[in-house]
């Protein structure tokens, strides 16, 4: 009975899948940059414009950005993404939304929903 236990036991425990660790934390954005992270991206491919709703990826640049939202809702910005490439975007402070913003962007857009992306002011607005 005992051997029944132990074997039943062993062969439990080797089936026992090992827990994924802890997820590491977000890279830190660049100097002059704000992480954010796309909310919801919408196309017209009449039109050859895409719109993204977004916000700010780490609760640290929330002030950061809602100044910037303030100070420059309808300028040009730049957002890079995954593959580096810096892309034009006009940044628009949604009112109706605190703490969100949204890029009108030449479509094809660069990213999905929920994908982060570093926003900048282009060099010659600084």
């Amino acid at each position: 009975m005992l051997t029944r236990i132990v074997s039943a036991v062993a062969a439990t425990l080797f089936f026992v899948v090992p827990l994924p660790s802890t997820p590491q934390a977000a890279t830190p954005p660049a100097a002059g940059t704000i992480a954010c992270r796309a909310l919801e991206s919408h196309i017209d491919d009449e039109l050859k414009v895409a719109i993204v709703v977004f916000h700010q990826r780490d609760e640290a640049q929330r002030s950061q950005l809602a100044t910037l939202l303030r100070e420059h809702s309808g300028d040009m910005v730049e957002v890079q993404t995954a593959d580096g490439a810096w892309r034009r975007a006009r940044m628009v402070r949604l009112k109706s939304c605190f703490g969100r913003g949204l890029l009108l962007l030449p479509v094809p857009v660069p990213f999905a929903d929920r994908a982060e992306f570093a926003l900048r002011l282009p060099a010659d607005t600084h």
